[in-house]
């Protein structure tokens, strides 16, 4: 018998098995080792997208930021000719992105970093979770800027957004790509008939309107409007209060009442409507007063009373400066050029402005020294008269070129009419059908009158019927009539105002008998809006003007996504 010893065959194959199982084994944990690593990666890289994806996010909210907030606010504290300046420079200069860098600030820090031709906003790497992502916002013009109409003007911007997300070894990059649309406009409270922030005289006193009140333009107030009587007022613009109720007289009863009219008692006449619980508009700041005082000075600094005509010896600087009270009349010479001629006790001092040859003379006695350049200011807007005191007196004709702002520290006191040497006289009876009012469509002059301090008057010895031409800011006070109550001269006629009031209360202009209506003593109000204003225009430096900022186009629109 043969025998056969098969140990050596088992142990052969079972060593065998062992490699095989080990192989096997290993080749699982090579690949779960790499599964694991694989899934890691995916992890890493999926985070580090999210992440890339936050700071795309936070990129877009930034840029939001720097257009919405921050442009707004330096906007809001600029000089509003300044911005203005700033935005037709852009569109002569074919240069929208210098206008980014000029108004993108944070109290009064530059945002943007300019790069070229393109403005850019960079934030480094920033931790974000189990990451950190970085960010670059790049703007650049979409086209040239332009001016769309008066005062208007419009920036369009292309904007990309390149952010890099990270997560360990991963990287990844998303670009996002949008553009948007500024625009910007002069706004100011001259395109009103009457502002009033308080709708009574300073005392509490009512002021109502009547059928001797007219206004052709838009009206507000930041109380309640007064009717009396029917009629009680002829309002062709829009009327609006901030109140949610109106003041009838009620036949010497007053009541309040939701209303437009109260029954047949006291009806108001309104031809573009009465809306009332409107939100509050705020008077312009007085910061702006100081910006007028700087104009006019033009950095001059001599002390004492005195009318000074700013220059650096050949060349004016900045405006008419009057340190102590006034006299002002405003002229045409006999060469057809504006000439102001201001009184201050025993000097005399008359400015004639001849724009044709950008030259201004200043005589004083026997004395005449003439200047190159023009009483316009710092920043070369429009003549600016800055008198730091009481104006006693004013009155004339703005010459048919030329706009002027007019300012005082304390009252002004109209003596005599105030009259644009270009304008189309109004026809007919204001309140009577088939009456045109007057109007300045498509003229130059124009005038502006602002007390900060003090009150604008209408002073006794101005006529019956005055003609009152210009835009009245009387911004801690009243624009109101001496005498308003004398019944012992009785009706003065109309007062026809061809611009608009801004008060901050409302002044008396005219008294009426309570039973039948008829004026005893005063003026009526015929108070007409100069139609050039609704289209942003302004007279200089005038300080009820507001600059603001209105996007065609939200930032988000039109987004372009693209995996880098």
């Amino acid at each position: 018998m043969k025998m056969t010893n098969n140990r050596g065959v088992a142990l052969a194959i079972t060593l065998l098995v062992i490699v095989v199982l080990i192989t096997i084994g290993a080749l699982f944990v090579l690949r779960a080792v790499n599964e694991k690593n694989i899934s890691d990666h995916q992890q890493m890289a999926a985070k580090a997208f999210y992440i890339a994806e936050a700071g795309i996010n936070l990129g877009i909210n930034q840029l939001n930021t720097l257009i919405n907030t921050d442009m707004l606010n330096t906007v809001n504290t600029m000089n509003p000719q300044v911005l203005s300046n700033k935005a037709q420079s852009a569109v002569t200069n074919a240069d929208g992105i210098t206008f980014l860098m000029d108004t993108v600030k944070k109290n009064g820090t530059a945002q943007l970093i300019l790069n070229g031709a393109n403005a850019e906003y960079t934030v480094n790497s920033t931790a974000f979770g189990s990451g950190n992502y970085q960010y670059k916002i790049i703007i650049s013009e979409k086209s040239n800027p332009s001016a769309t109409g008066t005062d208007k003007w419009k920036l369009e911007y292309y904007y990309t957004i390149n952010s890099t997300g990270s997560s360990s070894a991963e990287t990844k990059k998303i670009v996002l790509t949008g553009d948007f649309t500024v625009e910007v406009q002069r706004d100011n409270f001259a395109k009103y008939a009457l502002f009033t922030d308080h709708h009574g005289t300073p005392s509490g006193g009512t002021v109502w309107f009547t059928d001797k009140t007219n206004f052709a333009g838009p009206l507000h107030t930041n109380e309640k409007y007064s009717f009396a009587l029917n009629p009680s007022g002829t309002f062709a613009g829009a009327v609006t209060q901030q109140d949610t109720k109106a003041q009838f007289y009620n036949n010497g009863n007053p009541v309040l009442i939701d209303a437009d009219a109260n029954g047949t008692i006291d009806v108001p006449t309104f031809n573009a409507g009465y809306q009332r619980g409107v939100a509050q508009i705020v008077l312009s700041s007085s910061v702006q007063k100081q910006d007028l005082i700087d104009q006019a000075r033009g950095g001059d600094t001599t002390p004492g009373n005195g009318i000074f005509v700013a220059n650096n010896g050949t060349a004016l600087t900045g405006g008419i400066y009057v340190s102590g009270g006034a006299n002002v009349s405003l002229g045409v010479d006999g060469n057809g050029d504006a000439a102001y001629t201001i009184t201050q006790g025993s000097t005399t001092k008359t400015v004639t402005v001849k724009r044709a040859s950008n030259q201004t003379a200043v005589q004083s006695g026997s004395t005449t020294t003439t200047y190159s350049g023009l009483p316009d200011g710092i920043d070369d807007v429009g003549t600016i008269i800055y008198v730091n005191g009481a104006i006693n007196s004013v009155s004339g004709t703005v010459q048919k070129d030329t706009e002027v702002t007019l300012s005082s520290e304390n009252d002004i006191v109209i003596t005599n009419n105030l009259n644009y040497q270009d304008y189309t006289a109004g026809v007919g009876t204001p309140g009577t059908t088939g009456y045109v009012p007057p109007n300045a469509d498509g003229k130059t002059n124009l005038l502006g009158i602002v007390s900060w301090g003090g009150n604008v008057r209408v002073g006794t010895s101005a006529p019956n019927n005055v003609n009152l031409h210009g835009i009245i800011m009387a911004r801690n006070g009243i624009f109101t009539v001496d005498n308003y109550s004398d019944t012992g001269v009785g009706s003065r006629g109309t007062a026809t105002l061809l611009g608009g009031a801004v008060t901050q209360f409302y002044g008396a202009f005219g008294l009426f008998n309570g039973q039948t209506g008829a004026q005893v003593a005063g003026y009526g109000r015929n108070f007409v809006y100069d139609s050039r204003t609704l289209l942003g225009k302004s007279t200089p430096y005038f300080p009820s003007m507001n600059a603001f900022i209105a996007f065609t186009n939200d930032l988000t629109d039109k987004l372009i996504w693209q995996n880098g």
